[in-house]
């Protein structure tokens, strides 16, 4: 069979039917990769590595672990933590802000504060030491390549503005933007912290909101991440008040917050932190981590890490990785290039 094409300019073209065939399959792949790499908070289902996510608006577990999230029914699931990309030419990794709840209650159980207190590679039996040897193994990790991080600490020793969060609203490391990872210069910075004092959680929203809202790096997705072991003490404490903070943050940015909750905290108090983020809900089982809600209903949107054992807490950082990918349906919001 012979198929004649008419151009614009008035000149038919005689074409085979398996030449057509040839044309349409490449038709087909572009569509296919533009689709991939759109924006993809969209409230479709999630898939790699295996695992598939659940659909639409559902919210409940799923093979792949994740659920939907609060704005506007975004759903995602957990893989391996592969980064950066999911195939074809699209590329849109995670940018992440990590505040990182440096109170004293992170000491125990050996001691409150500085006895607690570590190296990483050393092996004190604390919630610090524990969760600061799982923070470099994450960010110096393989499985957290192209992505971007910067860290900030925060707890009451700071005398933290709680209305503007500063001095949280710029990073300690690094001085500016993000570090591509993965990275061994984070260690300096996880060592050279004692714990100790409150957990002022109002300033360190404020603060991570201020840095994530301006600090967005076009063809990428950026997000915070709130790491800590206790209640909201100093500032603000209503919880409704902290969860609208990154509420208006995701409504005005698309930016998403996740909390990931270690032993000591109330976690039906960070859940309801945590529901105003943006980030999507996952089963009590993801990955090899488990009981990640705590005790907590699954789905739920905060990550409990326990007494931060590193392979669980890599665990979540890597699963929450996954589910902000902008190359992955139901991830992250992909900043426009300018």
């Amino acid at each position: 069979m012979i198929i004649v094409v008419r151009y614009g300019w008035g000149y038919p073209f005689r074409m085979r039917s398996s030449a057509r065939l040839a044309v349409l399959v490449a038709i087909s792949g572009i569509f296919a990769v533009a689709i991939a790499c759109g924006s993809s908070d969209d409230g479709s289902s999630f898939s790699s590595g295996g695992a598939s996510g659940s659909s639409g608006n559902s919210g409940g577990p799923s093979s792949g672990g994740f659920g939907s999230s609060n704005g506007g029914g975004n759903s995602s699931g957990a893989s391996n933590g592969s980064s950066g990309t999911s195939g074809g030419n699209c590329f849109a990794p995670v940018d992440m802000y990590i505040v990182f709840d440096k109170s004293g209650s992170m000491g125990e159980p050996v001691g409150n504060g500085a006895p607690g207190d570590c190296n990483v590679g050393q092996t004190v039996p604390s919630k610090w030491c524990k969760a600061i040897n799982a923070l470099s193994g994450y960010l110096k990790s393989p499985q957290s390549k192209d992505q971007g991080a910067a860290l900030q600490f925060f707890s009451g020793a700071d005398n933290a503005n709680c209305g503007t969060g500063a001095p949280y609203t710029t990073a300690a490391m690094p001085a500016t933007s993000y570090t591509t990872l993965p990275s061994t210069a984070f260690d300096s910075a996880l060592n050279g912290i004692t714990p100790g004092g409150g957990t002022p959680i109002e300033a360190a929203l404020r603060g991570l909101t201020h840095f994530t809202g301006a600090n967005r790096r076009g063809g990428r997705v950026t997000i915070g991440i709130l790491i800590t072991d206790g209640d909201p003490h100093g500032c603000n404490q209503n919880l409704n008040t902290l969860a609208g903070i990154i509420q208006a943050h995701y409504d005005a940015t698309k930016i998403r917050t996740y909390v990931i909750g270690m032993n000591g905290a109330t976690f039906a108090n960070l859940e309801q932190i945590a529901s105003g983020g943006g980030a999507p809900t996952h089963a009590a089982t993801v990955g090899t981590l488990t009981n990640a809600c705590g005790n907590v209903a699954a789905p739920c949107h905060f990550w409990n890490v326990g007494d931060g054992d590193p392979a669980g807490f890599i665990q979540a950082l890597a699963a929450i990785q996954e589910s902000a990918d902008g190359c992955k349906p139901g991830g992250g919001n992909v900043n426009p290039v300018n």
